[in-house]
Parts: C-alpha cells; sequence; structure tokens
C-alpha cells in the first residue's frame, strides 16, 4: 500500500474555525469527505463542497488544503461583522487561495455576500493570500467531476499484496504513456486499469480529467512517484 492510502486511515485531529457536519437540523446535506491529499476527513455542508473537495484532490497543482479554516472578524460602521470561508488552499508555486464554494444563482443574487466582500478581500490580502468564488457550473463540470469520482473508488485496489512488483512494471514504462498500455503492462484485466487509475489516485501518475478515460489517455509521472 502506497503512504498516501496508508494516511486515509490516520488517527490525526483536524481543528475547524466551524464545523458544518456537526451541524444537525441544516437543509443541506452535511457529512465527512475522507481526504487522501490532506490525509483526514474533511467536512461538508452540501454535495456541492463534497464535490468541491473531491475536484481538490485530483488537482496537480493544488499541494494541500483545509475546509473551515479561520473565522475573519471585523468591525464596520460599528458593527462586528464575521465570515468562514469554506477552503484555504496552496498551490504547488505557493500561492494562498481562500475560496468560497457557491451556486452560480446565489451569487447572481448577492454578488457582494450582503456588502461583506470588500473586507474579505482585504483581509484575504492581508494574509498574503487572495479571494475566489467556485461556482457549482465549474465544480459539475463533466466529464472532470465523473472522472474524479472514478478515481476516488479505485484508491481501494492498491492494497494489493503484489504493489511493489506494479511499481516497478509501471516505472519502467516509458512516459508519455498511456492507459491502455500501463493496463497491458500489468496483466490487461479491468483490474489493472483500476490499479493505473489508483496510482493517478494517489498521485503517482497524473492523467488529465477533462478527457474521457479511456485506453488512448495520456499518463505522466506524478508528483509522488516511486
Amino acid at each position: 500500500m502506497t503512504d498516501k492510502s496508508a494516511r486515509l486511515r490516520s488517527g490525526a485531529t483536524v481543528r475547524f474555525a466551524r464545523n458544518p457536519a456537526g451541524r444537525p437540523g441544516q437543509r443541506s446535506c452535511t457529512g465527512w469527505y475522507q481526504s487522501i491529499k490532506a490525509g483526514d476527513a474533511l467536512p461538508y455542508e452540501s454535495l456541492l463542497e463534497r464535490d468541491a473537495l473531491l475536484l481538490l484532490d485530483f488537482d496537480p497543482d493544488v499541494a494541500q488544503f483545509g475546509v473551515q479554516p479561520e473565522t475573519f472578524v471585523w468591525t464596520e460602521a460599528g458593527r462586528q461583522r464575521r465570515y468562514t470561508p469554506d477552503i484555504r488552499l496552496e498551490t504547488v508555486g505557493g500561492a494562498v487561495i481562500y475560496r468560497q464554494v457557491k451556486l452560480a444563482t446565489r451569487l447572481a443574487a448577492d454578488p457582494t455576500l450582503g456588502g461583506r466582500l470588500p473586507a474579505i478581500e482585504a483581509e484575504c490580502a492581508a494574509r498574503g493570500a487572495r479571494h475566489e468564488m467556485w461556482l457549482d457550473t465549474d465544480i459539475r463540470r463533466q466529464p472532470r467531476l465523473s472522472n474524479a469520482r472514478r478515481l476516488r473508488a479505485t484508491v481501494a485496489v492498491l492494497a494489493a499484496e503484489n504493489l511493489h512488483a506494479i511499481h516497478t512494471i509501471i516505472t519502467r514504462l516509458p512516459f508519455p504513456s498511456n492507459l491502455g498500455v500501463a493496463a497491458e503492462a500489468l496483466g490487461g484485466r479491468p483490474v489493472h486499469v483500476n490499479i493505473v487509475l489508483g496510482l493517478a489516485a494517489v498521485g503517482e501518475l497524473v492523467v488529465d480529467l477533462d478527457r474521457p478515460l479511456d485506453d488512448d489517455t495520456v499518463l505522466m509521472r506524478g508528483r509522488n512517484a516511486k
């Protein structure tokens, strides 16, 4: 089993500025997403947020991320105002971004977040970061989302006892390679396709999730390659 997949069962404790999964009675669907990249279970308060976390797991430009990271507090016209970003992420290049997951229709109805947006952007800038809206129209773009779901489901196959032999075969392939060639090198059965995709899920290989996953899918070495 890879280090990344082993981290899925880590006992690490993660603290949140606000825990949406622990707010019973909310109309949204709350729960916990078991992140590969973060190595822990992360709370979400809607299925859209869950999909957003899934995409971050497989975004090669994102080095790490967390949810409900902190609450911004400021005073405006004598009134205390608050805002808790949904996500804080760091890119491979070192940029820090706070993201708010939002339905496009809701943002259109309230583009300034109740007049708080200028202050929110200023709070982010003071932290050397920027603020972004992440809309459902982008999060649920296909085939990227379906491909990410497929990758997440393949992580379980990496518990195979012969994973060392699998790594040996994969590392002998010329890169860039493709999914069909890699699966054939392992034995050519459907499970071998899932093993290759599982290696992509934990960052040992990289695939373009914006294109259909098939035998012609191009494979590149990932940052976590063995």
